[in-house]
């Protein structure tokens, strides 16, 4: 079952909801290659490796970015098609936010609620 564009909007915004992994996410997508260890990441914003193990893990589980391990090293590069997601529900949330719901706000029951907001 897909999920709603409500609960899509929430899951990622509640992903980029702290500073550090925005920046990360801006660190990773405009590096040369696309993919940056988890070691530059943590000295890049000054934070503990831990700490920034901890927030790229919250990137990968919402899909934002892939991890990739080589050797001892951890690698982590943008996945396109979930940012591009991302844009996607963004634009209809505001899209829709504006149109009056005909299903009484029964997103359960309503046949657009993996596009409705």
């Amino acid at each position: 079952m897909g999920k709603s564009l409500v609960e899509k909007v929430c899951i990622y915004n509640k992903a980029l909801s702290e500073p550090q992994r925005v920046k990360m996410m801006k660190i990773i997508c405009s590096s040369e290659k696309h993919s940056v260890c988890v070691t530059d990441i943590a000295q890049l914003l000054g934070i503990s490796q831990p700490a920034a193990t901890r927030h790229l893990k919250i990137l990968c589980s919402v899909g934002f970015i892939i991890r990739k391990r080589i050797g001892t090293n951890v690698f982590y590069s943008v996945n396109i098609k979930t940012v591009q997601d991302y844009q996607k529900v963004l634009e209809l949330s505001f899209v829709q936010g504006y149109k009056p719901c005909s299903y009484g706000f029964d997103c359960d029951n309503c046949p657009y609620k993996e596009t409705c907001a």
